[in-house]
Parts: C-alpha cells; sequence; structure tokens
C-alpha cells in the first residue's frame, strides 16, 4: 500500500511537469506531496526537484561472459531506498525501464558508520558472515513470452564509490550463474556491472537519510 500511494503521488507531481514557468509553483506541490507521504506513511520520501524530474535518470551496463541484458544506453526511472530495521541498515537501488526490464541491487547488514567505498559480498547464501555487508542483485526483463530473469552473481563483491543525493556511483565485480547452475561453480561465468543513478528519488525507513548519503 505504501509503494502504490506513493506512485500514485508521483504521478500527481508529473502532470505539473510541462513547463519552466511553472517551476515555483510545482516546487511547492513537490514539498507538499513529500509531506503527505511522509505523514501518511511515515516514509521520508526526497524528490528530485522540479528542474531535476526529466534528469532522473538510471544508467547501468550489466552483463556475464555470454549475454549483456543492460546497456547505459538504456535510461530507466532511479529510485535510492534506505531502510534500518532490527536487521540493521540496507541501501537498495532500483531502476525501472520502460521496456519491461527492472534491475535492484540491494546491500543489506551495513554498519551506520560506514564510509565509501562501501563494499560488499555475494554469497549463494545471502547470509551475514559477522563482518561483510551481503550484497544481492535481482535482473528481471517481462516481454510477450512472459518473465525472463539473468544470471546473477554467487561470488564476488559489490562497490558503492559514489552516495549523494544527486548521484550515486556503483560496480559490481562477480562470478555466477542462472539457478540451474547454483551448486555447479564450474559452470559459472564471469558478471559484471557500473551503474549511475542520476537525481533519484530518494524513499528512507526508520533512518534520516542525511545520515547515510555522503
Amino acid at each position: 500500500m505504501k509503494a502504490i500511494y506513493f506512485l500514485q503521488l508521483l504521478w500527481i507531481i508529473s502532470l505539473f511537469s510541462c513547463n519552466k514557468a511553472k517551476e515555483s509553483m510545482q516546487d511547492e506541490v513537490t514539498d507538499a506531496v513529500e509531506n503527505a507521504v511522509e505523514r501518511k506513511t511515515g516514509t521520508q520520501v526526497d524528490l528530485p526537484d522540479t528542474s531535476e524530474i526529466a534528469d532522473n535518470g538510471g544508467f547501468i551496463n550489466y552483463k556475464s561472459a555470454t549475454k549483456t541484458y543492460l546497456t547505459e544506453k538504456e535510461k530507466m526511472q532511479a529510485t535510492v531506498i534506505f531502510q534500518k530495521d532490527n536487521d540493521g541498515l540496507s541501501i537498495a537501488f532500483q531502476m525501472t525501464g520502460e521496456n519491461g526490464k527492472s534491475f535492484v541491487a540491494t546491500i543489506s547488514d551495513i554498519s551506520e558508520k560506514f564510509t565509501l567505498p562501501l563494499k560488499a559480498k555475494f554469497a549463494i547464501s545471502n547470509k551475514y558472515d559477522g563482518e561483510n555487508p551481503t550484497a544481492n542483485i535481482t535482473f528481471m526483463e517481462v516481454n510477450d513470452t512472459g518473465m525472463k530473469s539473468s544470471e546473477v552473481p554467487f561470488e564476488g563483491e559489490m562497490i558503492i564509490t559514489k552516495l549523494s543525493k544527486d548521484e550515486v556511483i556503483f560496480e559490481i565485480n562477480g562470478k555466477g550463474s542462472d539457478a540451474m547452475n547454483i551448486d555447479s561453480p564450474s559452470n559459472w561465468n564471469v558478471i559484471t556491472g557500473n551503474g549511475k543513478l542520476v537525481h533519484p528519488i530518494i524513499l528512507s525507513y526508520g533512518i534520516d537519510k542525511n545520515n547515510i548519503l555522503k
């Protein structure tokens, strides 16, 4: 429900984004929407400024040794999600495209005192090893023939090198496969990715985003 309510309000914002002459009014509406979402859901929301809404974008080159799943030429809607609960702090980058492709990268088990670059480990179990934050990748593509997933890393690391209100940069270096070969490391391929989120929508649950942004 929180996500649906937020997307409905975000759609209202888009209706006001037609020309520069209305920017002052749009900024007031943006502030009102942020406040409304926070009151309704308890979620801290940071929408891009009116002049930056059109510049919101996620770009990633994500591929394995045998297939390219996403290229930086594909502009996607970019959202950053911070969440703190009983399991600790997590950071997620969500990118959604008009062509049915979606990409989510999540790092969990993060110390609130982390510094950049932030490194996290991929593992088959996705379990916290007591020392290193854990990383997880999900890629989905929906088309006329159904839903497809990608190869994902089962070892290696994800690194966040920039984490600001205006820009997020991360990279992926690992080895993995599809679910069929999860127990066959000899069949794993090299998987790499370089991603950038520009003027992302920022959602924060249970923690002030200003304590995370660098």
